[in-house]
């Protein structure tokens, strides 16, 4: 390409970057973190008892407690299985949650405040969910054309696709590296920025072929992608979820039941569903459909139907990379926290080559590091306050952004050192309210991480303190050294003369 179209692009890139960092950034850190949401949710209470399997006369006799204690009116009933991402089995309506024993006693109300909060920012930045989603699905767009353009624009992209430059003051390091990160997975980046996109813009995307195609008849498009509710002979009755469940064993041996769903809870077209996890496909799972009494009506048809439909169905599992266990989740993380660290570097790229303007290099860095330990606060809070944890995010954001405008001397140092201590309080406090249930796997697999965040988070911030000093003692010798020539200088002068 000539010059001109890449000049083009690498402002496009540049200015897009830079308008949207913050919000980029903020949806990008919550996804990387939001990867491990299942986790996050056994990790907010640990002490509840897990299992790897669940038998029907169980599953029955939970939600017969469940519904013995509540009897309010809910379109929906579900039960989480053991065997899904949760080791645990969960019995709900459209309005609250009970964790059960292996024994089918009810234990305690699920209580996932933290993690609702984690997955609402990454999917609607905590706005209202109906233009939230839209703006978030908007940004997953100017992913892909951030990833689009950057590539254009790299003027010997097959020359430097593996150089990475050290020395002199790091800027050219900090290129090399938001290059190498940008190139490498590129892939990835435009999946996340695809699926993304698709997750917000699926409402208008409907509205559209709806008016093209079906005149105007939304639920005709939804029949296509989604299979319609079967058409049953009026149903009445408590449903036999415990029959239903007992056939899987027959018809989907081979299949990990995730949940089970209960539709239009007392209505004559009540019908039960049973999701389970096709292995080796990417579907989120096939729907097997059974009436109130529990005898089995048909599957949904999602892992053997037409291409578009299966697509349609993967979204979720590709965009959170839940489809391998654990090593897909690290995979993601890993490229997410690749992802997550574009944004950083190149909105300090762009700080750099304005020669660092103060206080809006204090903004972002209370943006990137502050926002660490805004969610560690905020999670420390859901331990002991039963208000909006959404509020409490916010505010701590602005308080972050008052404190960086008052007082100069936080730096990228600083701020790198108040989100390691910040986690450290969280992990303490976490220590201190859950006790011996803190050293169990739900506690552990997430623990550990901060850990390491904590101390890596240290080093580094001491690294960058020890370099920046090391650079003020220089500047100051050269300035001590050029003032000793220049008095040098003169008292010659006064001597010649």
């Amino acid at each position: 390409m000539d010059k001109i179209t890449k000049q083009n692009a690498l402002n496009a890139h540049t200015w897009v970057g830079v308008f949207l960092s913050v919000l980029l950034f903020l949806v990008c850190l919550s996804g990387t973190i939001a990867v491990f949401h299942f986790e996050f949710e056994r990790w907010e209470q640990p002490h509840i008892t897990e299992m790897e399997n669940v038998s029907p006369e169980v599953v029955e006799k939970a939600m017969d407690s469940f519904l013995s204690r509540h009897t309010e009116e809910s379109h929906h009933l579900f039960v989480v299985f053991p065997t899904s991402d949760i080791p645990r089995l969960v019995v709900e309506n459209d309005h609250v949650a009970y964790f059960a024993d292996n024994e089918g006693n009810l234990i305690e109300k699920e209580s996932v405040s933290f993690t609702q909060m984690l997955v609402d920012l990454h999917l609607y930045l905590n706005l209202p969910h109906s233009w939230g989603m839209i703006l978030v699905s908007a940004l997953g767009a100017v992913i892909c054309t951030l990833v689009i353009t950057g590539i254009i624009a790299h003027k010997r992209i097959t020359k430097d696709a593996f150089k990475l430059r050290r020395g002199g003051n790091g800027q050219q390091a900090q290129i090399d590296l938001h290059n190498r990160f940008g190139l490498w997975a590129s892939p990835f980046h435009l999946v996340i920025g695809i699926t993304g996109t698709y997750f917000g813009l699926a409402g208008i995307i409907l509205i559209v072929i709806a008016t093209l195609n079906y005149g105007g008849d939304r639920d005709a498009v939804v029949d296509q992608i989604f299979t319609p509710d079967p058409v049953l002979a009026p149903q009445e009755g408590k449903p036999a979820i415990g029959k239903a469940f007992a056939q899987m064993e027959t018809l989907a041996p081979e299949k990990s039941p995730i949940f089970l769903t209960v539709h239009e809870v007392g209505e004559p077209e009540q019908f039960i569903e049973i999701y389970a996890k096709a292995p080796n496909r990417m579907i989120y799972a096939e729907g097997y459909r059974f009436d109130t009494a529990g005898n089995y009506i048909g599957v949904a048809g999602y892992e053997n139907g037409e291409w578009g439909k299966q697509l349609l169905w993967s979204m979720y599992r590709l965009h959170f990379g839940d489809f391998a266990g654990l090593v897909s989740k690290w995979l993601y993380f890993v490229l997410g926290v690749m992802l997550t660290m574009l944004c950083v570097s190149g909105m300090e790229i762009w700080l750099s080559k304005k020669a660092h303007p103060p206080l809006a290099s204090r903004l972002w860095y209370a943006t990137v590091w502050g926002s660490v330990s805004a969610l560690a606060f905020t999670a420390i809070a859901d331990m002991f306050f039963t208000g909006s944890l959404v509020a409490v995010f916010w505010c701590l954001m602005l308080l972050n952004t008052g404190v960086t405008v008052a007082v100069k001397s936080l730096t990228k140092p600083m701020w790198l050192l108040i989100s390691g201590l910040s986690v450290l309080m969280l992990l303490v406090t976490y220590v201190a309210v859950h006790g011996s249930a803190t050293f169990t796997i739900a506690s552990l697999q997430l623990n550990i991480p901060m850990a390491v965040y904590v101390i890596w988070s240290v080093y580094r911030a001491r690294t960058l303190i020890k370099h920046a000093s090391t650079e003020q003692a220089k500047v100051k010798k050269d300035k001590t050294g050029s003032a000793g020539q220049a008095s040098q200088g003169n008292s010659a002068e006064g001597a010649s003369a």
